[in-house]
């Protein structure tokens, strides 16, 4: 017996280990799978010797511990979590436990399982009031300032009524995978995940990092919806729905168990091409008045369970280790493997990330490893079989020297990587030169990757002002593969194009460290110019909204840097405004003082070129379906907001509408 409480002893620490990491640091230190798998292992214990169950076991435990960082809130009606299973023989087991009790047929809804940051959200006269986290499903954290950065959330709702409604801040793959590159090429730790990448943005003291981030949530659940006259799940979220709350859309009715099994094999395959990471279904009992008979576990109801998807996981070698170097300068280890299909793709290469990644890894070439995809998307290792090593395997040895331009590296004190400082880097050129063309900055479409290693390995692009003497170099320009004259000519045409691009996103677009979308703004609307923010010492900088010391000290030293004040130069000459605009409001008799919302894919413009339009023109961008919105911009692919957008009645334009009616109001 003292053998057997000792390893329950170990067990409880190691989960309890795992636990803190996973809710408070936001990081998780084994996959969900083997988690799940530690946790049950602790209940089979429990149960055989009930005498080692204490009261605070994590089997018990719902979430983690409130952080200190944010006030706490105590919820009127706890946050609970689900019991969750991989085994299709569980959910059998649990739908005749629930006839056993209920003694009848019962109707399920299933939906998906987001894997994010659960969040409960308190409104008083249809105004949101309050946003708090699950935090140990007692008390949470107040994140009411950073959840008013989400656009997917209203602050107002359809009806002016008192309510609580419950879903999950997910990142949306795109966005996750945009940051973690932003990250990696700062030196920063990257995400493991989109859940960890979410919980760490809403934890966030600055709430402006919150705003770049563009999270998203999708709401599934409303607190006591029997005293407002609903009587199933299913009519719960048709009601949210109406007041104007952004839902998955997908709850389907299933009357039995065969239902339930064929709709999880059919989201199994679906599930891959969704713009946000599910990690499985959750089948709820749709009758709410069966709910009180089911009950509750101490940290689980009874009337619902989650079926998670068990990520696929494949073995492969570790090659070799290669290196790539990042616009600003970072040096990034990549594993190059022996080929092997993951999740639908063949997959050759996984970043490491950083050197902090092999140790904790304790990885070796030769090494047998197995991988998976995060979110379905990016290849990583996530285990090495040390059973499996026979003596041939290497140690990696940290590299010295940058691997492009041989300059020794170096690692700053507060970031994870090691860096190249030759500013006259050849792969830092061109990675700085692809930043500077990207859509979020200049967005020069048409300026590849492969034209500019052609023409940094040219030395005709020394840096991104270069772009504009290609002009000079058309026959080379034509010369290169898929490149006739009329693919040429438009390039050209938009390279001379980009010069027109507003201030905030040229400065944006010059790559500084640590300096989103966000910030870019927010510097450029408060200092003006180019030269106030070249003058400006690091207090100054300090005092624009949101930004803190780091940023201030990054945009101080870029400045302090006599290359980069020659390239300010050149740009001027070049003829860019590196000045803000001054912001001129005109009447258009079809756009003023009216509300709009673009939705969809858009062809002509982005849909943030759509709000700046209207809002030059008079007119207000909504950012949600409310009753308020006068019209709604549809492109491609619409979605939900087109569908809410017909029940109320709103007027609904396609892009080229749009365009005419503006052309007619300014007449």
């Amino acid at each position: 017996m003292k053998d057997i409480a000792l390893i329950y002893e170990k067990l409880k620490k190691d989960i309890e280990k795992y636990n803190h990491h996973y809710y408070n640091l936001d990081e998780s230190l084994i996959t969900d799978f083997e988690y799940d798998m530690l946790l049950k292992e602790l209940e089979a214990l429990e149960n055989r010797y009930p005498e080692l169950k204490s009261e605070n076991t994590p089997t018990n435990t719902v979430g983690g511990v409130s952080s200190d960082k944010f006030s706490k809130v105590r919820h009127k009606v706890p946050m609970l979590s689900l019991s969750n299973t991989y085994n299709i023989d569980d959910l059998r087991a649990f739908d005749l436990r629930c006839k056993k009790i209920i003694e009848t047929d019962i109707e399920y809804v299933l939906e998906l399982k987001l894997d994010g940051l659960s969040i409960s959200l308190i409104y008083e006269k249809g105004r949101l009031v309050r946003a708090v986290t699950r935090g140990d499903g007692s008390v949470g954290e107040d994140v009411t300032e950073n959840v008013l950065q989400i656009l997917s959330i209203p602050k107002t709702l359809n009806e002016s009524i008192d309510l609580e409604v419950r879903g999950e801040i997910v990142l949306p793959l795109k966005e996750f995978e945009r940051i973690n590159i932003e990250r990696e090429e700062n030196g920063e730790v990257v995400f493991a995940n989109p859940r960890n990448a979410a919980a760490g943005t809403l934890r966030q003291l600055d709430k402006n990092i919150v705003k770049e981030r563009n999270l998203d949530c999708y709401l599934y659940y409303l607190v006591n919806a029997e005293n407002y006259g609903i009587k199933t799940h299913l009519e719960s979220i048709t009601y949210i729905e109406k007041l104007g709350f952004k839902t998955t859309r997908v709850f389907n009715v299933c009357k039995n168990i065969e239902e339930l099994e064929k709709e999880i094999d059919y989201w199994d395959s679906k599930r891959k091409k969704l713009d946000y990471e599910t990690d499985g279904l959750v089948i709820k009992v749709n009758d709410f008045k069966y709910y009180e008979k089911l009950g509750y576990t101490a940290k689980s109801p009874r009337w619902a369970i989650a079926y998670k998807f068990k990520a696929e996981q494949k073995e492969t070698k570790l090659l070799d280790i290669t290196y790539q170097v990042g616009r600003t300068g970072v040096i990034t280890p990549v594993a190059e493997l022996k080929a092997v299909n993951v999740s639908g793709s063949i997959v050759r290469r996984a970043s490491l990330h950083n050197f902090d990644e092999i140790d904790r890894l304790g990885l070796k070439i030769g090494d047998t490893v197995i991988v998976e995809k995060a979110a379905e998307i990016i290849p990583q290792i996530v285990k090495v079989e040390l059973e499996k090593r026979n003596g041939m395997e290497k140690d990696i040895l940290i590299p010295l020297n940058c691997p492009s331009c041989d300059s020794t590296l170096t690692r700053e004190d507060t970031l994870v990587a090691l860096k190249c400082k030759n500013s006259h880097c050849i792969e830092k050129v061109k990675r700085r030169i692809e930043y500077f063309v990207s859509r979020d900055a200049l967005n020069i479409q048409g300026m590849g990757n492969k034209i500019i290693e052609k023409f940094v390995d040219l030395d005709i692009l020394k840096d991104f002002t270069d772009i504009y003497s290609l002009k000079n170099y058309r026959s080379e320009l034509i010369s290169l593969e898929k490149m006739g004259e009329k693919s040429v000519e438009k390039l050209l045409d938009n390279i001379e194009k980009s010069k027109d691009t507003s201030f905030d996103k040229v400065f944006y677009a010059l790559g500084i460290e640590f300096v989103g979308k966000t910030t870019s703004r927010i510097i450029v609307n408060e200092l003006g110019n180019i030269e106030n923010i070249i003058n400006s010492d690091v207090e100054r900088l300090k005092l624009c909204e949101g930004v803190g010391e780091k940023v201030a000290f990054s945009i101080f030293n870029f400045f302090k840097g006599e290359e980069n004040i020659k390239i300010i130069e050149k740009m001027k000459k070049i003829g860019f405004t590196l000045s803000k605009e001054k912001e001129v409001i005109t009447n258009n008799s079809f756009i003023t003082n009216k509300s709009f919302l673009a939705t969809g894919k858009l062809e002509q413009y982005s849909r943030d070129e759509i709000k700046e339009i209207i809002l030059k023109n008079g007119g207000k961008y909504l950012s949600s379906i409310s009753k308020n919105l006068d019209y709604l911009i549809v492109g491609e692919k619409a979605g939900s907001k087109l569908q809410k957008a017909k029940d109320l009645g709103i007027d609904i334009l396609n892009e080229n509408e749009f365009l005419e009616k503006l052309k007619k109001g300014s007449e």
